[in-house]
């Protein structure tokens, strides 16, 4: 498991409150959209946290050093895309279809 300090760097307060320190299942898709905190890990080259998965393509939701939301990770393109400002509306947005990869 990360140490408070790496888990500092990313600005992730919300994914560390108690609400989501288990992570979020999504029963519907079958999906473990948010990691258990002790799952969590840091991405290649340091640059991000990953805290969770899209089910497809390898792709990744995560933190990004010096930048606030949350973001998918697409390791094909090396890209980053912003995806929501909170881990509590990419939830609702995965829910109700707003937020697709």
């Amino acid at each position: 498991m990360l140490t408070r300090n790496e888990f500092e760097k990313f600005q992730c307060d919300e994914y560390l409150a108690e609400e989501y320190r288990a992570g979020f299942y999504h029963e519907e898709s079958y999906l473990q959209l948010i990691l258990a905190v002790e799952n969590a890990y840091v991405g290649e080259n340091g640059s991000y946290l990953v805290i969770g998965h899209a089910g497809v393509d390898g792709i990744e939701f995560c933190y990004q050093l010096c930048h606030k939301g949350i973001w998918a990770y697409y390791p094909i393109d090396k890209e980053f895309v912003f995806m929501a400002s909170t881990i509590k509306n990419l939830i609702l947005g995965w829910r109700n279809g707003d937020i697709k990869v």
